[in-house]
């Protein structure tokens, strides 16, 4: 893969570029839009079929090169796209050219150009406009009216989406009841950010920072957009405790945190070990509780190496290792496309499925656990809840590419018995250890055995008659209303 290269200087240019002063800053209602969402997603509990389609409103903001910012889960699971402007009634079809659930952050663009003819290019704000200043929050509402409410700055903080992409995010205090859909939040005229989420009860409305909207259109110049570069290690900050810092021999000066854990598919893996002590990042020094110092105050040294870092480019650290200082480097990696042992974003991925004599096989994705209902941490089967709890050293498992589970068992003749079985993590097929779900077809297809022997996690054994499975096939699916055996692609 190429690697993108920014200098300072290239930065700038590619920043200011789009995003220059206008005479004034527009009114809200030249800049704010509706999105019309149709959605539908993946039944994960039955993964042959879809849910049912919904149509939702969001909101959006036109920024520079005749596009529209909105948040990424304000249009999840999207199947169709329509932006109105100004409360018209007028749909235009629109299309999300990036549509990044690990930065939270959508662009898009709309088929006919002349839907931006009176609308006006929202400028991104900086750290310097927000301090001390109260918000706008702007939206239409139903009848066409905009919407405008008040919000106070209340923090900025690295927060995560999975698997631990690190956005800058700022928390606002709000009168807000209802919202976290894509609202732009304005200071003194600057796009500040775009809503994400919303605590009703908190009156808490969260923030994805204009930050990251700018770090996504520079991504996005040279017609490849990259993502978040890829870090996913496991830390300990040092938090003062001076056992701890003579243990290993840090000086007094010196803050760090304490790498307990890196999967081999971050990046910094061979790298970085286990007790190394990450004292500095690119010269920005990392103090015991693990922050650094930012135009945006205190943030989470995370931050250092997503937050206007980008895929190729190569990242120095000072960290000591076995009582000496020492520098390293390393390059930034992608977010993998099928990411991790158990994939922790299902949001337009189509699941993985087998049925085989009525056994349902597929992988586990959080979208399965999230089947289980709106409490699923509480509800879901704890042997599945013990790979989310350790997705991380898992994920260095080359073992086994994905956990594939029999989630459950569609009753027919041929598995008969089976038939109360569900949520068994799968090891074996007549002696093969499984990888994944097209690892399983293809085995399930190279045997010539009468009966085929699925080994499961707990000791539990399932033996079904393959002639047997495969004569009733046909009549399985059709009573189901299944229309194919095997969905791995």
């Amino acid at each position: 893969m190429a690697m993108k290269k920014y200098t300072l200087l290239t930065l700038l240019v590619l920043i200011a570029a789009p995003f220059s002063l206008p005479a004034e800053a527009p009114r809200a209602e030249d800049t704010v839009v509706d999105i019309i969402v149709t959605s539908q997603k993946h039944d994960h509990a039955s993964p042959w079929q879809k849910g049912p389609i919904l149509r939702t409103k969001a909101t959006g903001c036109v920024i520079g090169g005749k596009k529209i910012v909105t948040s990424s889960y304000a249009i999840a699971n999207h199947v169709m796209l329509e932006v109105l402007k100004k409360g018209e009634s007028r749909k235009y079809q629109a299309r999300a050219e990036i549509n990044d659930y690990h930065a939270g952050v959508a662009i898009l663009s709309v088929e006919d150009d002349t839907f931006f003819n009176d609308l006006r290019a929202s400028e991104l704000s900086t750290a310097d406009k927000m301090i001390g200043r109260s918000a706008r929050v702007y939206t239409w509402d139903s009848l066409g009216t905009m919407k405008e409410y008040t919000a106070e700055l209340a923090k900025s903080s690295i927060r995560f989406y999975e698997p631990t992409c690190g956005v800058l995010m700022h928390q606002f205090s709000t009168s807000m009841n209802e919202g976290g859909k894509g609202e732009p939040v304005f200071i003194g005229g600057s796009l500040a950010g775009i809503a994400t989420g919303l605590n009703a009860e908190t009156k808490t409305l969260y923030v994805l920072s204009a930050e990251v909207v700018r770090r996504t259109l520079v991504d996005a110049k040279d017609g490849r957009y990259d993502g978040i570069p890829f870090f996913w290690i496991e830390s300990v900050d040092m938090q003062g405790n001076n056992n701890l810092r003579d243990y290993f021999g840090m000086s007094g000066g010196d803050g760090g945190v304490l790498v307990t854990m890196v999967p081999s598919i971050s990046s910094g893996a061979g790298t970085l070990r286990m007790n190394d002590i990450i004292l500095s990042i690119d010269g920005r020094a990392i103090d015991d509780n693990g922050m650094y110092d930012s135009p945006y105050g205190k943030l989470y040294y995370f931050g250092l190496v997503q937050m206007n870092r980008f895929v190729g480019e190569t990242v120095k650290m000072e960290i000591l290792r076995d009582g000496k200082k020492i520098r390293v480097s390393f390059d930034l990696k992608p977010v993998p496309g099928r990411c991790c042992f158990m994939p922790l974003v299902s949001n337009g991925a189509d699941p993985r499925y087998l049925v085989f004599g009525g056994l349902v096989f597929q992988e586990l994705s959080i979208g399965y656990l999230e089947a289980f209902g709106t409490e699923w941490r509480k509800r879901a089967d704890k042997r599945l809840l013990y790979y989310y709890d350790n997705v991380r050293v898992l994920s260095g498992d080359r073992g086994r590419e994905s956990v594939v589970i029999m989630s459950r068992v569609l009753p027919g003749t041929v598995n008969r018995g089976y038939q109360e079985h569900n949520n068994l993590p799968l090891l074996r097929v007549n002696g093969t250890t499984i990888k994944s779900v097209p690892h399983l077809k293809k085995t399930l297809e190279a045997l010539k055995d009468a009966y085929v022997v699925f080994e499961f996690e707990g000791a539990t054994t399932i033996v079904i008659d393959r002639n047997e499975a495969l004569r009733g096939e046909k009549e399985l699916l059709r009573t189901y209303n299944i229309d194919a055996p095997s969905a791995v692609d």
